[in-house]
C-alpha cells in the first residue's frame, strides 16, 4: 500500500484511502486510520456513510469532538446513534449517551444489540433499577439471549435482588451453557444470598464447582433440617484445600450456628485471612464473644468498621461484577 499511488478516479480514490483506514486499524494505529477516513470524506462531505465511518475512527483515535460533528451525520440510523451513544459516554456526557441509545432502540425495537448497550451504559454507572427495566422488558421479546439474562442477573445482583439474580442467571445459563463466565456471578450471587438456592440453581452450580457446591449444600440442608446432607456437605468441605475461603467461611458459619465456638474461631479465622470482608469480621467477633475473648472481638469489629468504610465487601464485589461483565459482553 505505501508504494502504491492513488487511482483517478472519486469513487476508486473514496475505497483507496478506506482500504488503507482498515489496514491502519488493523494494525493498531488508530490515528493513521482516523486520516485516511478523513482523506476519503474530504472526498465527498456530503455522504452520510463515510461521515458515519470517519467518526467511528475518529472514536477510536481518542478525537471525540470531531467524531461527535462526523456522527451527527447518520443519527437518524440505529448504527449512528448507538455510535453516538460511544462517543457521548467517552466524553463523559452519561445522561446524553442514555439518550443516544435509547433513540437507537426506538429506531429498532427488534434488534437485541441495541437495548444491550442501553442498559449496560446504565449498569456501568451503578443506575442499577432503570437497566433492570430494561432488561426486564427485553427479556421476553429476545427468549433465546444468553446476553441479556446474564446483564440482568449482573444488574440484580449489585442492586442486592439476589433471588431475580439466581433466576436470571441461572437462565442464562440454561440458555448457553459454554458461557464459563456467568458460573462466577451465579455463584457469587448465590453464596451472598440470605436463603439457600432453587435445585436448579445448585444443579447448575453443582455441576461446575465442586467447594461451591457443598457450601450451597450445607445452607439447604440447614434450611430443610436435613442432619444427613448437612454431615455430608461438612465433610466435603472439610476436605477442600486450606485456601479456600468459600470451604473456610461456610465451615465457620455451620459451627457457629451448631454453637461449636472452638471450631467456629479456628475456621473464622481462617476465612477472614482469605476474605476479610466487614461481614466475616462481624462473625468471627461474636465468636469470640462467645468465647469471653472480649478484647479480640472488639478489634474484629473495628476491622469490620474499617472493612466497609473502604468498601472492601459488598459493594465493592458488586461493582467488580459490574465491571467484569463489561469486558464479558463486548
Amino acid at each position: 500500500m505505501e508504494g502504491a499511488s492513488e487511482p483517478a478516479g472519486i469513487p476508486q480514490r473514496i475505497a483507496f484511502h478506506r482500504l488503507k483506514a482498515a489496514v491502519a486499524s488493523g494494525l493498531g494505529d488508530a490515528a493513521a486510520a482516523a486520516n485516511e477516513m478523513r482523506a476519503a470524506l474530504a472526498l465527498a462531505p456530503a455522504d452520510a456513510g463515510l461521515q458515519t465511518a470517519t467518526a467511528a475512527a475518529e472514536l477510536q483515535a481518542g478525537r471525540l469532538d470531531e467524531a461527535l460533528a462526523h456522527a451527527a451525520a447518520g443519527s437518524n440510523t440505529p448504527v449512528g446513534q448507538a455510535l453516538l451513544g460511544d462517543i457521548q459516554e467517552k466524553r463523559g456526557q452519561y445522561v446524553e449517551a442514555v439518550k443516544a441509545y435509547q433513540a437507537a432502540v426506538a429506531l429498532a425495537p427488534a434488534q437485541e444489540q441495541y437495548r444491550v448497550a442501553l442498559a449496560l451504559e446504565l449498569v456501568q454507572h451503578y443506575t442499577f433499577e432503570p437497566a433492570i427495566a430494561v432488561l426486564e422488558q427485553a427479556a421476553p421479546l429476545f427468549p433465546k439471549s444468553a446476553r441479556i439474562r446474564t446483564l440482568l442477573g449482573v444488574a440484580q445482583f449489585a442492586a442486592g435482588r439476589y433471588d431475580d439474580a439466581e433466576t436470571a442467571l441461572t437462565d442464562a445459563i440454561g440458555l448457553d451453557p459454554d458461557l464459563e463466565p456467568v458460573y462466577a456471578y451465579l455463584a457469587q450471587a448465590a453464596l451472598e444470598a440470605p436463603s439457600a438456592p432453587p435445585d436448579r440453581t445448585l444443579k447448575a452450580l453443582c455441576a461446575r464447582d465442586a467447594i461451591v457446591c457443598s457450601a450451597l449444600k450445607s445452607r439447604a440442608a440447614r434450611a430443610m433440617g436435613d442432619s444427613t446432607l448437612q454431615a455430608q456437605a461438612v465433610a466435603e468441605l472439610k476436605r477442600a484445600p486450606a485456601d479456600s475461603a468459600v470451604a473456610r467461611c461456610e465451615l465457620g458459619r455451620v459451627f457457629q450456628a451448631a454453637a461449636q465456638w472452638t471450631e467456629a474461631r479456628a475456621e473464622l479465622e481462617s476465612c477472614v485471612r482469605l476474605d476479610p470482608s466487614a461481614q466475616n469480621h462481624y462473625r468471627l467477633g461474636l465468636v469470640y464473644n462467645r468465647l469471653g475473648l472480649v478484647d479480640l472481638a472488639q478489634q474484629q469489629m473495628q476491622l469490620r468498621q474499617a472493612a466497609e468504610e473502604r468498601k472492601a465487601g459488598e459493594t465493592a464485589r458488586r461493582q467488580n461484577a459490574v465491571q467484569t461483565f463489561q469486558y464479558f459482553i463486548k
